[in-house]
């Protein structure tokens, strides 16, 4: 296995000037012969990964420079060619402020994979420019260090509670140092002189350097080392810690995990598995319970290696900082910063995900960081705080629960449902007060619980400042001022604005010039006096994708998605005149609409345009055995194809068909067959399978009466719609005179005589209240 890994390594290396040269055969050196490096300086210029001084001399004697060692240091970790590019792409303006300028042409590359790798940080690179020390001989303690977190074993050495050595001069070593010596003489990277010295402060050099080299690459390819760099993976994972290990006769390993923010799971890992340890290559009996670990996967999800993170270490302490990848918090009054990468589970208030939950101006005030062995953040749970949130009022309502329902329509044309608690606090221009319904079209300022989904802590109206809605019509750029032309969403009225010397321009969130916008975008305008403040620009088509949680009729109707990242966003359909409605890829109707549908909502201009619905699969089947009515809804017993008996409590409002058509949820009964969509306890929606016929009467208001497919949906009294087929039924007014489908209309009171056929109610006779 000896020098397999270093010539695949080189080979794939973008080549560095100043060192490096890829030779077309065998490489010898004059100045080489009889010397004790020969067989590894030659065969390292052979492979390409170093190179002489001359055509014919190595100077295997000359003393290696700071920034010498950190290059070669650099081409042990296994970074591939394509990586190293995308690597220096990311570094590179930091590295032209951090690098002497005669540095940059040669070094910089290399020297990007150093800083990402963890051979070094900024800090110290700015350290060893500023003194002076990156162009100086580098010492042999110190090369230890860079080259032991080169080789990925920097945490096993700060995990070392006991190194002792032989050397005749281990006093020497400076404190900090002695475990990365350990490390390198325990595995045969470094070994003393002829008087069993290390001479810590030793100069290093090219044939010293060259040797430790090969035999670190050789090292790491025994024991499957390489860098494992987040940045630059993109496979699947899946992380817990170790509950039960069962290993069968196979060699196949079961592992259950727990994970406090994905939950639990069980996992099959194949015989033969690369199971990794400290980094390096170790058998299945390192997975032990108490150990986290993260399992990588295949693109077809297939376990592929693991990595043993060891036991978790917990911090808690307050949030000091916070970015994109480094949380710091404060652990006994001392800061401690903890990087955040791909590879670390977030909860952010109620979301769970990767980085992406976040929100850097959510003003969290409490973290709680798990902490492997190797010193990886692998999650963190961030609470406390508020996020702000910003629009109009569109409605304010009574909560059930107390308090108020506020809905707000944000800068983007999207309406989102608020819970305001009794006791949050409310200010109308600045003073003291209380929500009120005469605020809507009002501007509010809002801060919302990181703790309690959509629950405010504060809201702020302002009904002096005038604000609009609409779409922008033209817009000009002149050299005294410029104009802008906005039509009203609510009146269709267009008027031109001036635009604000010191107005702000935003697309999408972030600052924009005026003239990079296009006609027809969504905007919000604030408006004084007679111009334009602020002009907030976003896209007049939309989408929000997510699960549907509630259709409530009424007028207008309400229908509530909750979207992936937990968001509850609410739109106003008016019936009569409904958006397209598709389900499942085929033209629908609203009645025909499900609790449970996914679904993706365009709104075009602040209005509803499209809804494409996709129904969810029935989890759950068997027959009713027994229904009883309760105050916290329905509960039905069923009786399971395989013979269980399961039993749920059933809500008013969830979607209750037989063959795509809205029954009531208070017309099922015993000896049903049906088929329920159920995540967890919740029932989404029930479909009527199998049903029997039994005469009634229903009463109700209309929501949608339909000519062309002869049917009236009606809301009944405890507030369940029903879509009935009328194409056989005889019209009637209150006082006997005849009517028919076409006169009725939203809101008309209505009795209906017929039957039930299975599921589905056929009307013989209609009579208009």
């Amino acid at each position: 296995m000896k020098g397999k890994r270093w010539i695949a390594l080189a080979m794939a290396l973008v080549m560095t000037l100043s060192l490096l040269t890829v030779s077309a055969g065998a490489v010898s050196f004059t100045d080489m012969v009889g010397h004790w490096a020969k067989e590894d300086v030659e065969a390292l210029a052979t492979a390409g990964v170093v190179n002489g001084t001359s055509a014919t001399t190595f100077s295997p004697d000359r003393k290696m420079t700071a920034c010498e060692a950190l290059l070669f240091c650099s081409r042990t970790t296994g970074v591939s060619k394509s990586d190293k590019t995308r690597i220096y792409a990311a570094w590179a303006a930091r590295l032209k402020k951090l690098l002497p300028q005669d540095m940059i042409s040669w070094a910089a590359e290399e020297m990007a994979v150093c800083l990402e790798t963890g051979i070094l940080s900024e800090s110290e690179l700015a350290a060893l420019t500023s003194t002076g020390n990156i162009s100086r001989a580098i010492t042999r303690e110190n090369l230890a260090m860079y080259l032991v977190r080169a080789m990925q074993l920097a945490p096993l050495a700060q995990s070392l509670t006991s190194y002792s050595m032989s050397f005749a001069d281990t006093a020497s070593i400076s404190a900090a140092l002695k475990p990365y010596v350990y490390l390198l003489n325990m595995y045969g990277i470094v070994r003393g002189d002829q008087a069993n010295r290390f001479l810590p402060n030793g100069d290093l050099t090219r044939a010293e350097m060259a040797t430790m080299l090969r035999r670190a690459i050789d090292f790491m390819e025994e024991r499957g080392i390489y860098a494992e760099l987040p940045a630059y993976t993109s496979y699947d994972w899946m992380g817990g810690t170790i509950t039960a290990v069962t290993t069968g006769s196979s060699g196949v390993v079961l592992l259950t995990l727990s994970n406090e923010l994905s939950g639990a799971r069980t996992i099959s890992l194949p015989a033969g598995v690369e199971i990794y340890e400290n980094n390096m290559l170790t058998t299945s009996s390192a997975l032990k319970v108490g150990q986290y670990v993260r399992v990588n996967l295949s693109a077809s999800g297939t376990p592929e290696s693991v990595r043993v993170g060891g036991a978790l270490t917990v911090y808690t302490g307050a949030v000091t900082s916070l970015n994109a990848d480094e949380v710091t918090i404060s652990v006994s009054g001392a800061p401690r910063a903890m990087t955040i990468d791909r590879f670390t589970e977030v909860q952010a208030g109620k979301s769970v995900g990767g980085a992406e939950v976040i929100d850097l101006d959510g003003g969290y005030t409490e973290a709680v960081c798990s902490v492997d062995s190797q010193g990886r953040l692998v999650q963190l749970r961030l609470s406390g705080g508020t996020a702000p949130a910003e629009g109009l009022i569109a409605s304010v309502e009574a909560n059930v629960g107390g308090g108020q329902l506020l809905r707000v329509t944000g800068f983007n044309g999207v309406t989102t449902q608020y819970t305001l608690p009794a006791d949050a606090a409310v200010t109308i221009n600045g003073t003291v007060g209380a929500m009120s319904g005469r605020y809507v079209d009002s501007y509010v300022s809002m801060q919302v619980s990181n703790e309690t989904e959509y629950e405010l802590v504060s809201v702020a109206v302002d009904t002096v400042t005038k604000y609009i809605q609409g779409s922008l019509r033209t817009y000009s750029v002149g050299t005294r001022y410029d104009t802008v032309t906005v039509t009203d969403l609510e009146t269709g009225k267009s008027t031109t604005y001036d635009m604000a010397a010191s107005a702000v321009v935003r697309y999408e969130g972030k600052t924009a010039a005026l003239s990079g916008l296009s006609r027809n975008l969504f905007v919000t305008a604030c408006i004084s006096g007679d111009g334009i403040t602020l002009l907030d620009a976003y896209p007049a088509s939309t989408e929000t994708k997510g699960t549907i949680r509630s259709i409530s009729f009424g007028t207008p109707t309400a229908l509530t998605v909750e979207t992936d990242a937990g968001a509850q966003v609410s739109f106003d359909l008016d019936l009569t005149a409904l958006p397209e409605i598709y389900r499942d890829d085929k033209v629908s109707s609203i009645d025909k609409i499900k609790v449970g549908d996914d679904i993706t909502v365009t709104v075009r201009y602040n209005q509803v345009e499209t809804l494409d619905c996709y129904s969810q699969s029935a989890n759950v089947s068997g027959t009713i055995t027994r229904i009883t009515m309760e105050s916290s809804g329905v509960t039905m017993d069923l009786k399971l194809k395989d013979g269980a008996s399961v039993s749920y409590t059933v809500a008013d409002g969830v979607s209750v068909t037989q063959d795509d058509t809205a029954i009531s949820l208070y017309a099922l009964k015993p000896d049903y067959e049906v088929s329920l969509v159920v995540s967890g306890d919740t029932v989404l929606s029930i479909r009527v399978d199998k049903g029997s016929s039994t005469s009634s009467m229903l009463s109700g208001t209309v929501l949608v009466p339909s000519v062309k497919e002869e049917s009236l949906m009606i809301q009944q009294a405890d507030g369940t719609p029903i879509t009935v087929d009328v194409s056989r039924a005889s019209f009637l007014t209150a006082n006997g005179a005849a009517t028919y489908l076409e006169a009725l209309t939203v809101n008309d009171e209505v009795q209906i005589y017929g039957s039930y056929s299975g599921a589905n109610f056929v009307a013989t006779l209609v009579i208009v209240l």
